[in-house]
């Protein structure tokens, strides 16, 4: 906590609470929520909204602050809280600034890093030397718990809590609503006309809305598989071409090591199962206007005003069905269920029944959809559908081209997400899935995501050493292609796949490079012989010229899963380290440290 008592900041001049979140993978979001409904049980006023739609100068406007915020890979800032955490950076700004703000952090990370919940560290640390004043200890949640974010929020949301409540106490007489009461609907649903009627279509039928004002639309060129037709995995490579696009743009749209996003839909089959789960498929097609119940509560900025639609939209463009249920989603289900189906669902947000959720929920890895459907007795009024499910986030991809050699065409490389739960029961990834069934000519909303740290290196005679195992080598073709155009000779990159000869991605270009003298490749087939060969075996049998790129300050990028990969890399690369530096095993770790301060030592990687 902020130790400085020598200014106690003012009053609140109400009941009122600011919740921000930055999220990646949507826990933030919900985790937001929470906060904002807990909030209003006990009568706050409380917005809940996106740092994204957030204006910096507002915190000056604002008593009482919460900040839910990840950390991305290790150590690595959100994008979306980009701007405001520059902002709050400025050198130029006072020690006093924020001394009439009171703030608390959660802050969610994976403790498998060494920069564990790095940001919401330093955005405390930051906030402090502001002159702020932090009402409670920074709750960390870590995704290496069994529990998740479980095995603390629940305890530091009652601390939070404990402690604001005396700032600005209730009206005298004020009953706080009791925790399985049925909150009020975010929205409102007014019908407005059939769908025989002629004037007013069915949004449905058109096409989806663009989530962010930088999104823009795409159509699909190419979607090829790559991998041999007998491999148990279907990965392609898919092109795009963006529309609207003036020929002297097609060069700047993007850049080696951007990433894309879309935003997926959910299937027509999906959505008629959860239709006929929850028994509104009588009235998925009419036409609602879909309005806000409390200001403090505004519908997602992306949505039109006013926004007539229907419910099949939302269910198909908008809500996630698709995804595992967080606890809130049990906590709302539960309020739409009777008997011996409620005190199951309620027993699943309790504490003591953490196991029993995770048996149910996390290894076999059901989906909102399924759940649904083990508790179709629930009545759910239409109105808390934004409720109940979460929004459909976008994914992201690593571009596998450069706009320079592709024409400003987008090359994407995605291995299609297909697997069995522990109960044999088939599972597919929502985008991998919609993006598999795109034909050539397919109309798409993209966006580019410019915010990532995998940029080429400054100067194309830095050499460059590359780690990618499996669709991680995606960005690298990108890189190499500027890499190359400009000249850079010195390139040594890491390939891992299982079989040379059934998912050997980019194998001709790559072969190409070699013949050019441009590239030095060693390939790590972990099947292709009975011992597994991974990228990290490959590594020590070229310790003499990584260590001589890294004398040379040259540059090391490693992109990839986010399992066990990352680590076994690092490993590798630290024995190079003290075996050619002759370090110790503390001076190792220290260089190591300084690479990646200097933005030398990237990871991009992915769960």
């Amino acid at each position: 906590m902020n130790g400085a008592d020598a200014y106690s900041p003012l009053p609140l001049e109400g009941r009122t609470l600011l919740v921000l979140h930055a999220s990646v993978t949507g826990t933030a979001i919900d985790i937001a929520e929470r906060i904002g409904r807990r909030g209003r049980r006990e009568g706050w006023a409380v917005t809940v909204k996106s740092v994204a739609q957030f204006d910096q100068a507002e915190l000056l406007e604002h008593g009482l602050v919460v900040f839910v915020v990840p950390t991305t890979g290790n150590g690595h800032t959100p994008p979306q809280f980009v701007p405001l955490w520059t902002a709050l950076l400025h050198p130029g700004l006072p020690p006093d600034l924020l001394e009439d703000l009171r703030y608390a952090v959660f802050a969610l990370g994976d403790s498998s890093y060494g920069k564990y919940n790095w940001v919401g560290k330093k955005l405390s640390r930051r906030l402090d030397s502001l002159g702020a004043h932090a009402v409670v200890e920074r709750g960390e949640g870590d995704d290496q718990n069994e529990w998740g974010v479980e095995s603390t929020f629940p305890g530091w949301l009652d601390t939070f809590f404990a402690a604001v409540d005396p700032l600005h106490p209730p009206v005298p007489g004020f009953v706080p609503l009791p925790p399985t009461a049925l909150p009020p609907a975010r929205v409102r649903l007014e019908k407005v006309a059939s769908p025989s009627s002629s004037s007013m279509p069915a949004r449905a039928a058109d096409a989806p809305l663009l989530w962010t004002d930088d999104a823009r639309w795409a159509r699909l060129v190419k979607n090829e598989r790559v991998t041999a037709e007998d491999w148990y995995q279907d990965v392609r490579e898919i092109e795009l071409e963006i529309e609207g696009v003036e020929e002297d743009e097609r060069t700047r749209l993007y850049q080696a090591g951007d990433v894309l996003e879309l935003r997926p839909q959910n299937s027509p089959e999906e959505v008629d199962r959860f239709l006929e789960t929850v028994r509104w498929t009588d009235i998925a097609d009419d036409i609602y206007t879909v309005s806000a119940s409390d200001p403090n509560q505004p519908l997602p900025p992306h949505f039109p005003t006013p926004f007539r639609t229907t419910l099949r939209y939302l269910l198909t463009y908008e809500l996630d069905i698709s995804s595992a249920p967080r606890q809130s989603f049990f906590e709302w289900l539960a309020a739409f269920s009777e008997g011996d189906k409620e005190e199951k669902l309620r027993w699943f947000c309790e504490p003591a029944g953490q196991d029993d959720l995770i048996d149910y929920t996390i290894r076999p890895r059901r989906t909102i959809n399924e759940v649904l459907y083990e508790f179709r007795e629930a009545e759910i009024p239409p109105e808390y559908i934004l409720d109940l499910l979460p929004p459909i986030r976008p994914r992201g991809f690593s571009i596998s081209s450069s706009p320079a050699s592709h024409n400003g065409k987008v090359d994407l490389l995605v291995a299609i997400v297909k697997y069995k739960t522990i109960l044999s029961v088939p599972r597919k990834g929502l985008a991998t899935t919609y993006l598999s069934t795109l034909a050539p000519g397919a109309r798409l909303p993209i966006r580019f995501d410019k915010s990532g740290t995998l940029k080429l290196p400054p100067s194309a005679a830095a050499p460059l050493i590359m780690v990618g195992p499996g669709t991680g080598v995606a960005p690298f073709r990108a890189l190499l292609e500027e890499r190359v155009r400009a000249g850079a000779k010195e390139n040594l990159l890491f390939f891992g796949c299982r079989s040379a000869s059934k998912d050997f991605y980019f194998r001709s270009y790559w072969d190409q490079l070699v013949a050019d003298g441009v590239l030095t490749l060693s390939v790590a087939p972990s099947r292709d012989q009975e011992d597994k060969i991974y990228v990290q075996h490959r590594i020590p049998l070229f310790a003499d010229q990584i260590w001589d790129y890294l004398q040379r300050d040259g540059y090391l990028y490693v992109c990839g899963s986010s399992t066990q990969m990352p680590k076994a890399v690092k490993k590798a690369m630290l024995a190079v380290v003290r075996d050619k530096g002759g370090m110790s095993e503390e001076e190792a770790e220290k260089y190591w440290d300084a690479l990646e301060r200097c933005g030398r030592l990237v990871e991009e990687t992915w769960g």
